[in-house]
């Protein structure tokens, strides 16, 4: 018997135990002749090793090569979601005039170069960058293309905005759909069983069949198909429904928001792609719920959407004072904003009753902790900075923010854990942009 890594795993093994999650549900049986569409589920569930059997009592059954000489070579553009970076060779060379070790060097310059943490963090950037020059060329191309000054200094007269009358009468947001609450309520009553809580969300026919190709999705990567709400209840969990119910509720309803805010296919790529980190993080930290992190990684920056959809002048003339003065967008907001983005997005999250592990996260992503945070709040926290500094979609800062050592702390990993994180990402961004989004 072998322990071995899931990402050297190959086709023909054969598993030597069961293979569990971290909260104990068995993903395989010993037994199981591992082929691409097994290797697939154990990397989407966050599986670093298995045991599998030798080559003696595994009667020599193995493929031959390795699991990235198996795996086709991929080429993939930014529209596309990420390029498989761990398993592509084959891509146009990184425009000679933007040189990756230099804008490296001032992309991490409010890090710290001596920590070993940051020295990981930036070797895998270098990776990362290096394998898809799209996304590189499309993160220097935003840093290093400030708005006009003229804009700048117009937009600087505009009055500051009070975002929170949207949360009273003098400006009313339209009410989340009836559906997500009456889905709450139940979960949080004992007394409703998975069944009754599937009836709940079965109202909203458009909703159900979401929820469906999502739980049936390779983003979980089950090994039977579900076929009905009450049969997904069971196998996720009536909270992990509700959770996604809440995502694709908030989600659809954004789609619809007035304003005209600037390049949202990059924002909902950082968002999802934030979502994904964390989902991926919490696999390594026995404390976090990795549904509840994807959550409030898929919504930490609600309240910026807002800003960008009810108040598309002021918003942008943050985004352009961000850029000019090279401070994050966080910095720039409070010249133009009563309450930066994650102080609405707490205020609007409790306003519709958002779980309170979720509105936390929300209003933290961005805080400058100087203590040990609470575990998911550190979990969105760092998926947040490790998704901008990939430029995976666009968060709105123009320079990269200082990693809080606490927040990095409180995770309780080694920096070692990150690759096999990456390539978790890397491999469900897409399908999860189609799915969400598609």
């Amino acid at each position: 018997m072998n322990l071995v890594n899931v990402f050297d795993a190959e086709p023909g093994m054969i598993l030597a135990r069961d293979v569990k999650n971290k909260e104990g549900r068995r993903l395989m049986d010993v037994g199981t002749l591992l082929e691409e569409k097994q290797l697939k589920i154990l990397k989407m569930w966050g599986i670093l090793e298995v045991h599998v059997m030798s080559e003696d009592a595994n009667n020599g059954h193995r493929a031959t090569g390795s699991f990235t000489e198996i795996c086709p070579q991929q080429t993939m553009t930014e529209t596309n979601g990420v390029a498989s970076v761990f398993h592509t060779n084959a891509h146009t060379p990184i425009d000679s005039s933007n040189p990756l070790d230099e804008f490296l060097e001032n992309w991490f310059s409010n890090n710290n170069d001596n920590d070993p943490v940051l020295l990981e963090i930036r070797k895998l950037t270098h990776e990362w960058f290096d394998a898809q020059p799209a996304i590189f060329n499309a993160l220097v191309s935003r840093c290093e293309n400030p708005p006009p000054p003229e804009v700048h200094d117009e937009k600087l007269k505009m009055p500051t905005v009070d975002p929170r009358s949207l949360l009273n009468d003098e400006i009313k947001l339209p009410a989340l759909p009836q559906i997500y609450f009456e889905i709450q309520t139940a979960v949080d009553d004992p007394r409703f069983s998975g069944r009754e809580i599937a009836e709940i969300v079965s109202k909203d026919t458009a909703l159900a069949a979401t929820l469906l190709k999502i739980v049936n999705s390779a983003y979980y990567g089950l090994r039977q198909e579900v076929s009905s709400l009450s049969q997904a209840a069971v196998t996720l969990g009536s909270q992990q429904i509700c959770n996604l119910a809440l995502g694709v509720t908030v989600i659809n309803y954004f789609k619809d928001l007035p304003g005209c805010a600037p390049n949202m296919d990059a924002f909902w790529r950082h968002s999802l792609g934030c979502a994904i980190m964390a989902a991926n993080l919490a696999t390594h930290i026995p404390t976090a719920d990795r549904d509840r992190v994807f959550i409030g990684g898929l919504l930490h920056d609600i309240g910026r959407l807002v800003f960008l959809s009810y108040f598309p002048k002021a918003g942008t003339a943050a985004l352009n004072q961000s850029h000019v003065q090279g401070c994050g967008l966080i910095e720039a907001e409070p010249k133009f904003f009563t309450v930066d983005h994650a102080q609405f997005g707490r205020l609007l999250s409790e306003a519709w009753h958002f779980p309170r592990q979720v509105s936390r996260m929300i209003g933290n992503h961005h805080n400058k902790f100087t203590t040990l945070p609470e575990t998911e709040t550190a979990v969105v926290y760092f998926a947040n900075w490790l998704t901008s500094a990939l430029g995976i979609g666009f968060s709105g800062d123009a320079v990269l923010p200082s990693l809080n050592i606490y927040a990095w702390k409180a995770l309780g990993i080694s920096p070692a854990a990150l690759t096999p994180v990456l390539k978790q990402t890397d491999r469900q961004l897409t399908e999860a942009i189609r799915f969400f989004y598609g």
